[in-house]
């Protein structure tokens, strides 16, 4: 028996937008190579890679080894090999076929390539981002997250002096973005282990505790993150 199905169902919108109109006008390698085109494009968007990266280059760079900005795919950390393998195997089979060649790719094939695309698409959109192998403050430099350290140091001072009762971050992350700080930079000092954030419930029993709040965060500087700040400090 065969199964209908609609296109739109089960693609990813980025490829119904980019790939659809060639598929439906019959240009099927062409709609296949977009397909694939945009998988890479998401891989680049998503990390802020160096757009100069393609194909396997850029694979090989945000899920192999190397001091890099990594995607963490989503499923399990201990999957990242396996992830890999996943979009090294895609690329180099479909993405240089139809960017070489892909006179044999036909309606049928075309569907499958950007079914392929798709689901690599939302495993993309479900990935988080990683610094922990960019290596340390000068991987955040060289790999333009930040300028120079001193943008860090403000960063980390900025941070430690900060207190988030009941956890409310609003009006931290109003305050990062007027002073031109990304979530990226954000996130990347606690990757590296610069500084966390802490927390304590509030005991009400207790004098001098607040009573209209249930807890008391703030940030507080790791060992590390204090010998970056006072490294730049005493320069």
């Amino acid at each position: 028996m065969m199964v209908e199905f609609e296109l739109d169902t089960i693609l990813h919108q980025r490829i119904i937008d980019k790939c659809m109109s060639l598929y439906k006008d019959g240009h099927f390698p062409d709609a296949a190579l977009e397909s694939m085109k945009q998988v890479e494009l998401a891989l680049k968007e998503k990390s802020g890679t160096d757009k100069k990266l393609f194909g396997t280059s850029l694979v090989k760079t945000l899920f192999g080894s190397g001091k890099n900005i990594k995607l963490i795919i989503p499923l399990a950390e201990d999957l990242q090999e396996d992830a890999l393998e996943l979009f090294t195997g895609a690329f180099r089979y479909y993405r240089n076929y139809t960017a070489h060649d892909g006179s044999k790719i036909n309606k049928i094939i075309c569907i499958r390539i950007m079914v392929l695309a798709s689901e690599l698409l939302d495993l993309i959109g479900a990935s988080s981002i990683s610094f922990t192998e960019i290596g340390g403050v000068k991987g955040l430099i060289k790999h333009g997250i930040f300028a120079e350290e001193s943008q860090i140091t403000d960063l980390l001072s900025f941070l430690s002096s900060q207190a988030c009762p009941d956890d409310c971050f609003d009006g931290l992350f109003e305050d990062l973005y007027e002073r031109g700080y990304t979530d990226h930079q954000f996130q990347s000092v606690f990757d590296l282990g610069l500084i966390e954030y802490k927390y304590k419930t509030v005991d009400h029993n207790l004098p001098g505790e607040p009573a209209d709040l249930d807890t008391l965060g703030w940030f507080e500087l790791t060992p590390m993150g204090h010998m970056v700040l006072n490294k730049n400090q005493n320069i």
